[in-house]
């Protein structure tokens, strides 16, 4: 009996040293199989992640043009996302450009503004790091030349250019800075040699080189074309010339604009006409208008090839030969 015994012990000993590693295998194998699937799921996920996906769980992605990933960053703040250009020329009475509102473009497949813990942080998607951060930026919905920023840094506006490197073209000491509605037909993009500034409550135009290229207007600025200077006090308009001298109607106009040298006038009849300051002409018919929202009443374009200006009022264009 004692002899039967021992011979089972002996088979079960033999039996666990056979099954016992081959378990203890099937249960490792198992779970590195299990790593490696959620792994390789993982990575799918990040290299499916959709070119119109600009953020998934935390993290912003970026695209170059052909919708291949640059680069990605982890967000510290749940609202964090690409950065917008903010427009604050709703709160003077500056002829702004007024487009759609869309994300900062990617500059030279390597810098982007994003907006972070309400930061405007211009990140380095090569280098994985933030560049600088500010508390405002605009660019018009990335219609500025030149890859300029005109940017908010301690509560004052400057200019930025984006290149391999971060340059400060005109210092933070303003108070608003704004580019007017002129497009530049060699690029589609905002003229911006040239800036509207208010700093200290008194107006100027001044270049790139932050040069002033006017005398100082105590009224805002709403426009201007190289002869002249178009001011609004209160409801009303004046011109000015660049040496702070007022031309034409000394009591003022409801409205003012210029296409190209010429200046767009609503007189106090509420009357629009074009008007050659240059040769001291109207070189259009008076037009009553019984809209007083001027800058949606009527538009004007002036068209080089053909040396005319389309002035379109309620749907109906007129066509003047200059």
């Amino acid at each position: 009996m004692q002899k039967e015994n021992k011979s089972i012990l002996v088979i079960i000993i033999v039996l666990l040293i056979i099954f016992l590693p081959l378990s203890l295998l099937g249960i490792y194998l198992n779970f590195a199989n299990v790593l490696t699937d959620k792994t390789d799921t993982d990575l799918s996920n990040n290299s499916n992640i959709s070119s119109n996906e600009k953020y998934k769980d935390g993290t912003l992605y970026f695209y170059d043009s052909d919708n291949n990933l640059l680069g990605t960053y982890n967000c510290i703040d749940t609202k964090c996302s690409y950065g917008k250009s903010i427009i604050d020329d709703t709160d003077y009475s500056i002829d702004y450009l007024n487009t759609k509102s869309q994300d900062f473009n990617i500059v030279n497949n390597r810098f982007i503004f994003i907006n972070d813990e309400n930061k405007y942080k211009l990140y380095d998607i090569t280098n994985k790091k933030i560049i600088v951060e500010y508390e405002k930026v605009k660019n018009y919905n990335n219609m500025m030349q030149d890859d300029l920023y005109i940017v908010m840094s301690n509560n004052k506006w400057g200019v930025v250019k984006i290149g391999e490197t971060i340059e400060t073209i005109i210092d933070f000491q303003y108070d608003f800075i704004g580019l007017i509605d002129n497009i530049d037909s060699s690029t589609n993009l905002l003229n911006s040699d040239n800036y509207v500034v208010k700093k200290d409550g008194i107006w100027y135009i001044i270049d790139k080189e932050n040069d002033l290229i006017s005398n100082p207007l105590s009224n805002e600025i709403a426009s201007y074309n190289d002869v002249l200077i178009g001011v609004k006090s209160e409801d009303t308009y004046y011109l000015y010339d660049y040496y702070g001298q007022r031309k034409l109607e000394i009591n003022g106009f409801n409205y003012i604009s210029f296409t190209n040298k010429y200046i767009n006038i609503v007189d106090k009849n509420n009357n629009l006409y074009i008007y050659d300051y240059v040769n001291d002409k109207k070189i259009s018919d008076d037009i009553k208008l019984d809209n007083n929202d001027y800058s949606t009443a009527f538009s004007s374009t002036f068209n080089q090839e053909t040396n005319s200006i389309d002035l379109v009022v309620k749907d109906k264009t007129y066509n003047y030969n200059l």
